[in-house]
């Protein structure tokens, strides 16, 4: 919706150098420019128009005064409100045009401002005598970018629920004192709210580098413990490498095939003879003879 708020200034830009040209010079003239752009269906920003010198010339007291209520009728389309149009008397006449677009600019304002948006109160505020042309009023709203809405005449009560308005109406002079303050309010509590993320911050940075630290210290412990265990197991495998070297020397057989020499195929002398043994003829197999090697006890 800024797009509208654009197209909307842009469309004011021919009324703004007509009122700053050198043929605006006569009252009349200016409250021509104050009719047209109001009437425009494109326009629905007049604050530019209203700093113009020769708009604001309407305030002088030299000004008849069928043209100084120009003035204050243009001042309601940029801020006020069609019930502030009803209750200001000797204000000119307004047309259809003119009349469509300040209840079109009232309902920004209804929406921004009051909830819940029911048919009743809106029919009251825009003095509408039926449904149907609030209905109407509300769709050229939608279709003109102006309001993001929805109709529920089911509801209890009928209801309009207006989920987005366009930044399209002007701020009033004597409001800004108003608006300062509650900005400077929102300022400072943005401020307390910062304050408070950045303790959050340095709390959470604090804790993340105490446990680091403490990741840290472990891993150390746990290399420093991991090296003892290591140098302890390569001293045990050096030592037990000794002790099997000095019983081989001794006889101890050094492998399964050694000890199964010994334990089933007899004794081996210390020269190293073997007796082959023949079972006899009536061993089992038949002709076939097996032998057994049998070596002398030393």
């Amino acid at each position: 919706m800024d797009q509208t708020h654009t197209r909307a200034r842009e469309a004011l830009q021919p009324f703004v150098h007509l009122a700053n040209s050198n043929s605006a010079t006569s009252p009349r003239f200016v409250a021509n420019i104050i009719t047209n752009a109001t009437s425009s269906p494109q326009i629905y920003v007049f604050a530019e128009l209203l700093e113009t010198p020769t708009i604001q010339a309407l305030r002088s007291p030299d000004t008849p005064t069928e043209y100084q209520s120009y003035l204050t009728l243009l001042e309601i389309f940029a801020w006020g409100t069609w019930q502030d149009y009803q209750a200001t008397p000797d204000l000119p006449k307004l047309s259809t045009e003119q009349t469509l677009k300040l209840r079109l600019l009232s309902l920004l304002s209804l929406a921004a401002t009051v909830k819940p948006l029911t048919y009743q109160s809106l029919m009251t505020a825009l003095s509408l005598s039926s449904t149907a042309e609030l209905e109407s009023l509300v769709t050229t709203a939608i279709y003109a970018s102006l309001i993001t809405a929805r109709l529920s005449p089911a509801t209890n009560p009928p209801t309009v629920t207006v989920t987005a308005v366009a930044p399209l109406r002007d701020v009033q002079p004597q409001s800004l004192p108003k608006m300062i303050t509650l900005l400077m309010q929102w300022e400072a509590r943005c401020g307390e709210v910062v304050s408070d993320l950045e303790v959050e911050i340095a709390r959470v940075k604090e804790n993340a580098e105490k446990r680091h630290d403490k990741e840290r210290a472990y891993q150390m412990q746990l290399e420093e413990v991991t090296k003892r265990r290591q140098a302890a197991l390569e001293g045990s495998n050096a030592g037990g490498v000794r002790t099997r070297a000095g019983a081989y020397g001794q006889g101890v057989p050094r492998n399964k095939r050694e000890a199964d020499d010994i334990d089933h195929d007899g004794w081996e002398s210390d020269s190293g003879a073997r007796m082959d043994i023949d079972d006899g003829a009536g061993s089992r197999g038949g002709t076939r003879h097996s032998k057994r090697l049998v070596g002398r006890k030393a």
